[in-house]
């Protein structure tokens, strides 16, 4: 275990963390926490490497400003991220009374958790059965946390979707194909509106709306009829046909893009070619919007910090940055509302959603 410096009279000592998946904008929101914690208020910062392991093996540096200066561009985060909160040391109550002992040892008065569902989950849990004085920021470029309007992570990974579908349009167009793009988002389709709207698909498949395989098929020939012989198809990984809904078995990741990658050359004629952008959508620098986002949520969660307000998710409400309690942030993803303008803009303006 790092070995912290004496504590001084007076001076607090938080803890950050990130957890889950990397996305984009996490160094943004550590740069911010770290630099309002340490220039505004004199507080001591440490960042726990690889997430909630990091945190139960006590593996940590201590944050300066010099650290996080100019790290706002930067993809990825500077102290690691990892999955799962129980491996280092065994069982769940291990986990918990190692992650309360370390938080004790450092006189940590706060303990700040960047992440999507599971972190926030284990956040909650920390709190309420370790009673660690806890706040998050809620990230994942599947945009789906309870609580919270938008996550950050969200617009660059967008961004991603919408440019790889832009340099798709070129070459389907060149060689009359029908180019499937599979975006990430297990249980909420998110990313695969927002990047279809953006980049001008021509089918949008997510996981809200079970798909009917001939009015997909038929959406590809109607494109052919129009006098352009190329199509779009975006699909999220979690999407999946009527049939298999209606069945109600539980359905994997990619087995809506692998039928249809077999399906559709025989029922339109077409060659169709797959992209799957899995990784990198999470991959590079973040957007300017992420990390305006990021930085403000940042900033909003050491003002709760400071108010001592523990047990919350900073939220996006609006334009208000609300603290929202954890007992109603983690459990079933934020689904997209069928009522959403991301899908009624993608109706309005000729995309299929295969419904």
């Amino acid at each position: 275990m790092s070995t912290a410096p004496a504590r001084r009279e007076r001076t607090r000592r938080i803890g950050l963390l990130t957890a889950g998946g990397d996305c984009q904008a996490l160094n943004p929101a550590l740069r911010a926490l770290t630099l309002g914690a340490t220039i505004t208020h004199g507080w001591e910062v440490y960042g726990f490497k690889d997430g909630y392991l990091g945190l139960q093996e006590g593996r940590f540096m201590r944050l300066m400003p010099s650290h996080v200066t100019n790290i706002q561009g930067l993809g990825g985060t500077i102290i690691g991220t990892g999955r799962g909160q129980s491996g280092a040391v065994g069982s769940i109550e291990e986990a918990t009374a190692r992650c309360r002992e370390v938080y004790d040892d450092l006189g940590l008065s706060t303990l700040i958790c960047l992440g999507g569902d599971g972190t926030q989950r284990f956040a909650r849990h920390l709190h309420e059965n370790a009673g660690l004085n806890i706040i998050t920021l809620p990230k994942t470029i599947d945009n789906d946390i309870r609580g919270t309007d938008v996550t950050f992570g969200f617009d660059s990974a967008t961004q991603i979707g919408a440019e790889a579908i832009d340099r798709l349009h070129t070459t389907a167009s060149s060689h009359h194909r029908v180019m499937l793009v599979e975006v990430m988002g297990r249980d909420a389709g998110w990313l695969a509106a927002a990047s279809a709207l953006a980049g001008g698909a021509d089918v949008a498949l997510v996981p809200e709306i079970p798909y009917q395989l001939d009015k997909v098929v038929a959406a590809v020939n109607e494109d052919v009829e129009r006098g352009r012989a190329y199509s779009i198809v975006v699909v999220a990984e979690g999407a999946m046909s009527a049939e298999r809904a209606a069945s109600g078995e539980k359905v994997r990741a990619h087995t809506a893009v692998m039928e249809l990658i077999d399906q559709l050359p025989e029922l339109t004629g077409a060659e169709v070619r797959l992209t799957t952008l899995g990784h990198v959508m999470r991959g590079g620098s973040p957007t300017s919007a992420d990390r305006i986002l990021a930085t403000q949520l940042g900033a909003r969660a050491i003002e709760l910090a400071v108010a001592e307000i523990y047990g919350v998710m900073v939220a996006v409400h609006g334009a208000e940055l609300t603290p929202v309690p954890l007992t109603e942030v983690g459990g079933a993803p934020r689904c997209v509302p069928l009522d959403h303008p991301l899908l009624t803009s993608l109706r309005a303006v000729g995309t299929a959603l295969g419904d």
